[in-house]
C-alpha cells in the first residue's frame, strides 16, 4: 500500500510538473525541461558506475555523470548554434560524437606499462558504455523538445506514452498479475502485466491527437503502431536495466525517487522510448 501511495503521488506530481513546464517555458528548445533530462542522465551515469564498481570494474562516480550528459549537452548546444539547420547539426553531432568515443578509447592505446592490456580495455569499454547508455539515448528528447511548432504537444504525448505504458504494466500486474516468470531478467513480470503495458500504450497513442488534433494527426492505423512501437521500447527498456541490476546483484540502483527507486529505475524505459518515438513520429509523419 505504502509503495502504492509513493508511485501515484510520483505520478500524480510529475505529470502536472511536466505539463506546467512544457507549456510555459518552452524557450530555447523547452531548456527547463532538457535541464532536468540532464539532470536525471547524471543521476543515472552516477548509479551505473556503482552497478559496473560491484562488478570489479572501476568507475568513478563524477566522471561517469559527465560522460552521461556529454551526448545530450552537445546536441541542445549544437541545435542552438545552427537553429533550422538540421543537416549541419547532424554532421557536427556525428563528428563530435565519433570524438568523444575516441577519446574513451585513448587509455587503451597508450596504456599504462605496468596495466594488463585486457585490463585497459575492459576499462576504455567501460568508459564508452555511459556514452552511449544513457548519454545517446537521451539524446532525442533534447530532439523532441525542438521539434518546430509542435514540440509542446509532442512532449506531452511522450509523456503520456511512457507513463501509461508503465502504470498500467504495473497496476495489472499487481492486481491481476498470475502469470510471472516469462522472463529471466525479471521474474516478477507477468504476461498480465506485459498485457496492460500495451494497453496503456494504445490507448495514449489515441489520447495524444484527441488533445491535439491539429498539432498531432495521424489516421488509426499509424496511432496503432506508434503504441506497439514504443510499448516494446518502454518494456525493453526496463528489462535492460533489470539486467543490468541482476548482473549486479542489486534490486534498486538507488533510492532517490519514492516508490521508483533510483535514476536508472525511473529513466530506463524513457531512454529507450525516446529514440523510438521520435523516430516514429517523423516517419510516420505524425507531428
Amino acid at each position: 500500500m505504502k509503495n502504492f501511495l509513493s508511485r501515484f503521488l510520483l505520478v500524480a506530481v510529475a505529470l502536472p510538473a511536466l505539463y506546467a513546464a512544457a507549456v510555459y517555458l518552452p524557450r530555447h528548445g523547452h531548456a527547463a525541461i532538457v535541464a532536468v533530462v540532464l539532470v536525471f542522465t547524471a543521476g543515472c551515469g552516477t548509479e551505473l558506475s556503482a552497478l559496473f564498481n560491484q562488478r570489479g570494474v572501476k568507475a568513478e562516480a563524477p566522471l561517469w555523470a559527465a560522460l552521461s550528459v556529454l551526448p545530450g549537452l552537445y546536441l541542445w548546444t549544437l541545435l542552438r548554434l545552427f537553429p533550422g539547420d538540421s543537416s549541419r547539426t547532424l554532421q557536427a553531432f556525428i563528428a563530435g560524437f565519433g570524438m568523444f568515443l575516441v577519446a574513451a578509447f585513448l587509455p587503451f592505446a597508450f596504456p599504462r606499462r605496468h596495466e594488463d592490456l585486457q585490463v585497459s580495455l575492459v576499462r576504455s569499454a567501460a568508459r564508452a558504455f555511459p556514452l552511449l547508455y544513457p548519454g545517446l539515448l537521451s539524446a532525442p528528447l533534447v530532439l523532441i523538445a525542438d521539434l518546430p511548432n509542435t514540440s509542446t504537444p509532442a512532449l506531452i504525448w511522450f509523456a503520456l506514452l511512457v507513463f501509461g505504458n508503465d502504470s498500467a504494466a504495473w497496476a495489472v500486474g499487481m492486481l491481476a498479475g498470475r502469470h510471472r516468470g516469462v522472463v529471466v531478467a525479471s521474474p516478477n513480470k507477468s504476461v498480465e502485466g506485459f498485457i496492460g503495458a500495451f494497453a496503456g500504450s494504445l490507448a495514449a497513442a489515441f489520447l495524444g491527437p484527441a488533445l491535439y488534433p491539429r498539432a498531432l494527426p495521424g489516421s488509426p492505423w499509424k496511432l496503432i503502431l506508434l503504441g506497439i512501437l514504443v510499448g516494446v521500447a518502454v518494456i525493453t527498456g526496463d528489462l535492460f536495466e533489470s539486467s543490468l541490476k541482476r548482473s549486479a546483484g542489486m534490486k534498486d540502483s538507488g533510492s532517490v525517487i519514492p516508490g521508483r527507486g533510483g535514476f536508472l529505475d525511473t529513466f530506463d524505459s524513457i531512454l529507450f522510448a525516446a529514440p523510438v518515438f521520435y523516430a516514429a513520429v517523423l516517419i510516420l509523419d505524425l507531428v
